[in-house]
């Protein structure tokens, strides 16, 4: 979720519903056996099981199912893995591999699960296509002369298997169930289609999913259909394989073909979970990176992935500032760049990108890391070090240290840092920026006022107000006063010359030959320390700083670390300038 520029709505009513579509991985079929007598087509696999509120039908022609009333809690949606076609090979015990199940779980709902596509079966060895009503989503089907029962779907999700036939009859083999019919039997002339998608328009556009694996075909015959965009076919004989289930749609494998020579089956396609909601009701926290788009009044997130949707609080806004990094330490030398910012609160977040999602407010223990300023006694700067919030279930924000800055000579260049460190006189370059934290430092100059580069800072490069100049920082009222934060160092200068203020979000100043030393980063706004001068050490950055702010009435007081806890109107405000922890129940 981190990194997405979707906006958070305000408070979301409790009793909003959501329409859904899950739709489990479908499964391969089974590969074709060949010999001179025309061998054997391989089994056409069966399509994931699809379950549905939108639109009039749902798998294995069932009514839709109702709506989801929407609670205030999180929705995971898991995202089963179609089979794959990489173990089965060919040949009379060639059996197919099973897709995956998918489902929508939360408290107080009862799961919503669409089960696996069944395997296609082998030609011997006993292993059959698998079905089952409550098991297998749709029915995989045998390949011929295996005997057996046609495999069945679930109820409501899928449908069963074309029968199995004999080599007396034809040695292509059967395709598999699919969502909106039963698989095709082989024939003396072509193997048996795959079962029949569904059309489903949840998303906006109507979209063919979980159709079943075309039967492989023998010498003479036409392979098995299907009625997928991708195809889903069985293979043709001599060799030839099936095709593979769509991604992301429960497609199943085809069969492999038969003949002199034998093909290997296809691979299930993916599964798929989507969720389909009124805008109005949309928190806007989700995990997972979905896809979002709108339809009409609606928007509607597409699971490829597992991931969870977060309904109903308003979440935690958040400031990360890493450590910055120390000014380099030699004649007139770099400033040490910002340490990185990213935040959701406002309109702009760290190197000129969009703010960020907010956080999910869940039952869970939030672990605060603040990073140190950079510290060193050499021609290089030390890097700033990370700030961070992990917690179980959200992938951990993390910031990068702020680059340290360069002396004149042995360095070829400024740290590389959330923001870059600036060059050392005599042309030495600036570090760079990370994406969407923080800008490149300056490069140092040669002539001139012989001055070390500026470092970069959350808002602009080194060097942007002037020669020698750290960037300034970014200014942000999350704690509910306007605090500009994460500005560069500036460059240290020759004996004489005028010393470089340091920028507007806390960088220091750097050195004027050894009469005036740098000037070290502010503490917790995670500022670049200024250049140092005629041999002079740089001044260290300043350290990180985290900030969470949510609303007081979903505050529950539990905390580790001494964090500063201020109200601004009906918000509460943790700032730490320390690790710690904020424990959500």
């Amino acid at each position: 979720m981190f990194g997405q520029a979707i906006n958070f709505g305000s408070l979301v009513a409790a009793d909003a519903v959501a329409d859904f579509l899950v739709i489990a991985g479908g499964a391969t079929g089974s590969g074709g056996y060949g010999d001179g007598s025309g061998g054997i087509g391989g089994a056409g696999g069966g399509a994931g099981g699809l379950r549905t509120s939108y639109g009039d039908t749902s798998g294995g022609g069932a009514d839709n199912e109702s709506e989801i009333t929407l609670a205030n809690v999180t929705y995971t949606l898991t995202v089963g893995a179609g089979g794959s076609n990489t173990s089965v090979g060919t040949g009379f015990y060639a059996v197919g591999i099973d897709g995956n199940d998918s489902s929508i779980a939360a408290s107080g709902l009862t799961t919503i699960t669409s089960y696996k596509g069944g395997r296609g079966g082998s030609r011997l060895g006993g292993t059959l296509g698998n079905g089952g009503d409550g098991t297998y989503g749709s029915g995989g089907a045998n390949a011929t002369d295996s005997g057996g029962a046609t495999a069945v779907g679930t109820t409501g999700q899928g449908y069963a298997a074309g029968a199995v036939t004999t080599s007396g009859t034809t040695r292509s083999s059967s395709g598999g169930g699919g969502a909106a019919g039963a698989g095709g039997q082989a024939d003396a002339s072509a193997g048996g289609a795959g079962g029949n998608g569904l059309a489903v328009s949840i998303t906006g556009s109507s979209v063919i999913y979980a159709g079943g694996g075309g039967g492989g075909a023998t010498t003479g015959d036409s392979a098995g259909s299907s009625n997928m965009a991708s195809g889903s076919t069985g293979g043709t004989a001599n060799g030839n394989a099936g095709a593979s289930g769509t991604t992301n749609t429960g497609a199943a494998g085809g069969g492999g073909g038969g003949g002199t020579s034998a093909g290997v089956t296809g691979s299930g396609g993916s599964g798929l979970a989507i969720l389909r909601l009124p805008t109005t009701n949309y928190s806007g926290i989700i995990s997972g990176s979905p896809t979002v788009t709108t339809s009409g009044d609606d928007t509607i997130l597409k699971y490829t992935g597992t991931g969870n949707y977060y309904h109903g609080n308003n979440g935690i806004d958040f400031l990360v500032i890493a450590g910055g990094g120390e000014g380099g330490g030699e004649s007139n030398s770099g400033g040490g760049g910002a340490g990185g910012l990213r935040t959701s609160y406002g309109s702009t977040s760290g190197g000129g990108a969009s703010n960020e999602n907010k956080l999910p407010l869940i039952a869970v223990t939030y672990t605060i890391t603040i990073g140190a300023g950079g510290s060193g006694d050499g021609t290089l700067g030390g890097d700033g070090s990370a700030s961070s919030i992990a917690a179980t279930g959200l992938t951990t924000l993390s910031t990068v240290g702020g680059g340290g800055g360069v002396g004149q000579s042995g360095n070829p260049s400024g740290r590389v840092g959330g923001s870059g460190g600036g060059g050392g006189y005599n042309n030495q370059a600036g570090g760079a920026g990370t994406s969407s934290q923080g800008y490149a430092g300056e490069s140092g100059t040669t002539g001139g006022d012989n001055n070390g580069g500026g470092g970069g800072g959350a808002s602009e490069a080194g060097g942007t107000d002037g020669q020698g100049t750290g960037g300034d920082g970014l200014a942000i009222n999350i704690t509910g006063s306007s605090v500009t934060y994460a500005g560069g160092g500036s460059g240290g200068v020759s004996a004489g010359q005028t010393v470089i203020p340091g920028s507007d979000g806390g960088g220091g100043a750097g050195a004027e030959g050894d009469n005036t030393a740098p000037v070290v980063g502010t503490a917790n706004l995670g500022a670049g320390g200024g250049g140092g001068a005629a041999g002079t050490k740089g001044a260290d950055g300043g350290s990180g700083v985290v900030i969470l702010r949510l609303l007081t009435s979903e505050y529950s007081s539990s905390t580790t670390g001494s964090p500063t806890v201020t109200t601004d109107g009906s918000y509460t405000v943790l700032k730490y300038t320390g690790s710690g922890t904020y424990v959500h129940s």
